[in-house]
């Protein structure tokens, strides 16, 4: 009966050692939430843009674009878990400002958009959490253009202007699945007037706030 028992034992151990292992990998296949070293992502935007603030001329508001949308791409690679570098692009159209009537007489208003491309970078607080905080900056090129529209001649303008750009943002984000991350992000914008934009409005910058969702895809 013992020679029966071992043979058994004998039998029954590979069997055993099988079931370990494929419990092992099983469990070392848990999918893994949070950010990781050398990884890389897409993101896309989309939200609101708000302008800061309107300007002055002969005494009445001046818009260069009221409330409006925004939309953007980013690519984004974890060099720590806490740090990332990255490219980002965004596009921030206004929709047409109020009436203004000028000092001959017509009514114009504007409308207006602004186009950044900037190197970007964030700090993450709970990096391995299946969400996180993070605070965001970048610096790069801007582009803004403003249409002046002349309903009184039936005519209109454009006023444009290249220069430096840079953002200041907070976000907070959360783990779909193990590939695909969902978040909101809000920022604060500038970008310098340069060229025909400095001359007509007398401005050296100007100053706007985007609020957006976003969805990214980890690589």
């Amino acid at each position: 009966m013992k020679k029966l028992f071992i043979l058994a034992a004998l039998l029954c151990a590979p069997a055993l050692y099988a079931a370990q292992q494929y419990t092992c990998c099983s469990y070392e296949e848990t999918p893994k939430y949070g950010l990781q070293t050398n990884t890389t992502r897409v993101e896309f935007y989309g939200g609101v843009a708000l302008p800061e603030e309107d300007w002055s001329e002969n005494g009445q508001t001046l818009q260069l674009g009221d409330t409006g949308f925004s939309a953007g791409i980013a690519f984004v690679r974890n060099l720590l878990p806490w740090l990332t570098l990255g490219l980002d692009g965004n596009y921030a159209g206004l929709s047409n400002g109020d009436d203004l009537t000028t000092a001959n007489g017509d009514t114009v208003n504007f409308r207006s958009g602004i186009a950044t491309a900037m190197v970007a970078g964030r700090v993450y607080l709970f990096p391995s959490s299946m969400t996180r905080l993070y605070g965001t900056a970048g610096i790069g090129a801007g582009y803004m253009y403003a249409k002046e529209k002349n309903a009184t001649a039936d005519s209109s303008e454009t006023y444009d202007s290249t220069d430096v750009a840079w953002m200041l943002g907070a976000g907070l984000e959360f783990d779909i699945d193990e590939t695909v991350v969902f978040g909101a992000e809000g920022r604060y914008n500038w970008v310098g007037l340069r060229s025909d934009m400095k001359d007509r409005f007398g401005k050296d910058d100007y100053g706007y706030w985007t609020i957006m969702l976003k969805l990214g895809v980890k690589f």
